[in-house]
């Protein structure tokens, strides 16, 4: 068999897998969407950090804000492909700070107050915000989401990504969704539906290992979906 050969049978392969996955998510999602009119629901999708401030790192190096934009990208997609709108704060590795600001600390409070005019730029606004995890503890994994008390549905859309998350990739996480208590800036004062995935621990070995990894992205960031899905936004 010739190497064109094999590298034609190769692509219909994938072509064909790719048709199937497909397949069966819209399978799974049929009923899921009729609660739904897409054309009045907005994600918002927050990748956290940005620009000068990259958030945790891990002891290999990892930088979490290349992390949050690399799944949310992938959340991104996924909500396009199923007919909703998507916004999202930042595209690159960049953020929303003023900078004509002298300091690294009014800088940051300036990319706050602007993420935050984006959560709340609409009613429609639905804000999920990718971020990862770290803790001196290195044993210390799994996903957490944390919710705004701001408005009620925030805290379902909480509950719904963390069992889908659990009941898919993480049955041995018994993490349960927490409400800010009014110690996350963004969650206290959203007046829209907003959540804080913290996917995993950039401080695990084994767990940085699976956030770097783009078909674990896109498996997570399906589940994000789902989550989302199983939420009833009125």
């Amino acid at each position: 068999m010739s190497k064109k050969t094999i590298i034609i049978l190769l692509s219909l392969s994938v072509i064909i897998t790719a048709f199937f996955v497909f397949v069966n998510y819209s399978d799974d999602l049929e009923v899921s969407q009729n609660k739904y009119n897409n054309d009045d629901i907005i994600v918002l999708i927050d990748p956290g950090h940005g620009g000068e401030d990259g958030g945790a790192v891990s002891s290999g190096g990892v930088i979490e804000s290349n992390v949050n934009l690399s799944f949310s990208l992938k959340l991104k997609t996924i909500m396009n492909l199923n007919g909703f709108k998507t916004v999202l704060t930042r595209i690159d590795d960049s953020d929303l700070g003023d900078k004509s600001l002298e300091t690294i600390a009014q800088r940051k409070k300036s990319d706050m107050y602007k993420r935050l005019e984006l959560y709340n730029s609409d009613i429609h606004n639905v804000a999920i915000s990718i971020h990862q995890n770290i803790f001196p503890a290195d044993a210390c994994r799994g996903t957490q989401v944390f919710y705004s008390t701001m408005v009620d549905s925030s805290k379902d859309l909480a509950d719904n990504i963390t069992n889908v998350i659990v009941s898919t990739l993480q049955n041995d996480n018994q993490r349960i969704s927490k409400p800010t208590n009014g110690s996350i800036f963004l969650l206290d004062n959203a007046k829209v539906p907003a959540v804080i995935v913290e996917c995993g621990f950039l401080s695990n070995k084994d767990e940085v290992n699976l956030l770097c990894d783009k078909e674990y992205q896109k498996k997570f960031s399906y589940c994000v979906y789902l989550g989302f899905l199983n939420t009833g936004f009125n």
